[in-house]
């Protein structure tokens, strides 16, 4: 977990392969057990910082 607001937040380091099946999980059960819409974000590791 990472965050401090009321829904939580989550960094998942998953499979490309993955990435739908989670998603899909999350937006199914996340509602349920907390009366929340879930938001998911899909981010891609880049190279690190350099000169712009």
């Amino acid at each position: 977990m990472t965050g401090g607001g009321f829904g939580g937040c989550i960094v998942a380091l998953l499979r490309p392969e993955k990435v739908d099946e989670v998603i899909a999980a999350v937006n199914a059960e996340y509602p349920v057990r907390f009366g929340l819409a879930a938001d998911c974000y899909v981010c891609h590791a880049r190279d690190g910082a350099g000169k712009v």
